[in-house]
């Protein structure tokens, strides 16, 4: 694949070739600006690329197909948005909450090593509220809600982009525990510019100068 930003001549990405194996986790790594969040963001059907294309399973995305593809990825950025609402809510982002399944909600957040803390500290369990952009809770605990959002609706593909960046270490070793426990069950694509955080992956890809250096 090929990608220009709109109304620029530099590109961004240049002769990007890669394919990822089902339920195998890749690294992408570079410094900022070398083009891992672009290489995401076409990955997640975010940008309209120029030249090339995105198959999944040998079929080509397009506009036909890409809400059903983005229905089968979670997301994790470096900064997770809390809405100053529930647990409850906040992990089932988006959903109308009539709909909300308590079910998939305990599911996801043993996954996400966060039911015993919200059953055992938290004065309303599941119906605390979060404070505005999650106040009163750790950045460790914010991480693990999203991780536990992306998991939801039971993604194929989990994406995090930078997703340790703005912790301490030891709450960054807890969500690269947790994010090693979902290895060989989906498709994993982790973005840092730090490589030793990288080491569990089958595969790390380096970006440079908007292409794959090695």
């Amino acid at each position: 694949i090929y990608y220009n930003y709109p109304n620029s001549s530099r590109s961004v990405l240049s002769n990007i070739n890669i394919k990822i194996p089902a339920k195998t986790t890749i690294g992408l790594i570079g410094s900022t600006g070398a083009g891992k969040t672009t290489i995401v963001d076409i990955i997640l059907g975010l940008l309209d690329i120029q030249k090339g294309t995105l198959e999944i399973d040998g079929t080509v995305i397009s506009k036909q197909n890409i809400r059903s593809w983005q229905r089968s990825v979670g997301y994790v950025p470096q900064q997770i948005y809390l809405s100053d609402d529930t647990i409850e809510a906040n992990i089932a982002f988006g959903v109308k909450p009539n709909d909300i399944s308590s079910e998939r909600i305990y599911k996801v957040s043993k996954i996400a090593n966060l039911h015993e803390f919200i059953v055992d500290e938290l004065p309303d369990k599941y119906q605390t509220i979060v404070g505005a952009r999650g106040i009163r809770l750790s950045g460790s605990k914010r991480q693990r809600i999203g991780v536990a959002r992306a998991l939801y609706h039971s993604p194929r593909v989990l994406i995090l982009d930078e997703a340790t960046n703005s912790l301490d270490k030891e709450n960054e070793n807890s969500i690269l525990k947790l994010i090693k426990s979902l290895k060989g069950t989906k498709t994993i694509i982790m973005i840092s510019h730090n490589d030793s955080i990288l080491d569990f992956t089958d595969k790390v890809l380096r970006i440079e100068n908007n292409q794959i250096k090695d």
